[in-house]
Order: structure tokens, then sequence, then C-alpha cells
């Protein structure tokens, strides 16, 4: 019950996730590296609103590779 309670939490945090990457994705129509590429570009122009972003997209896709990684682990633990 404990492990299928995990896995269903995990899964759930993975889907939230990827959805919110799709968000970004979908808003930029671009990958978050080429994103981070063309704000770094940017030096000169300060766009607050796509740093923000910027910051939030890395953050989601750094938490949905931790919770892959959770998920691959609670299946070779099965």
């Amino acid at each position: 019950v404990l492990f299928r309670s995990l896995l269903l939490t995990a899964l759930s945090k993975r889907s939230r996730y990827e959805a919110e990457c799709a968000l970004f994705e979908k808003k930029y129509e671009q990958t978050l590296d080429d994103f981070q590429k063309r704000v770094n570009a940017q030096r000169r122009e300060e766009d607050f609103t796509q740093e923000d972003d910027l910051l939030d997209w890395e953050f989601v896709d750094a938490a949905l590779k931790w919770w892959q990684t959770q998920i691959e682990e609670l299946h070779c633990a099965d």
C-alpha cells in the first residue's frame, strides 16, 4: 500500500511538471535550451517577464527530471 501511494504521488508530480513544461514550450514556441540561449543573448535588453519565466521553467524542468528519477527508482525497488 505504501509503495503504491509513493508511486501514485510520483506519477502525479511528474504529470504536473510535464504539463507546466508544455505550457512554457507552447508559450514561447521553443525548447527550454533554445529559450535559455535567447534570454541569455539579450544582455542589453532586460525583459523581466522572460527572465522570470526562464527561472520558473528551469525549476519545473529540474523537478520533472527529479520525479522521473524517483519513478525509475521505485520501479527498480518493486
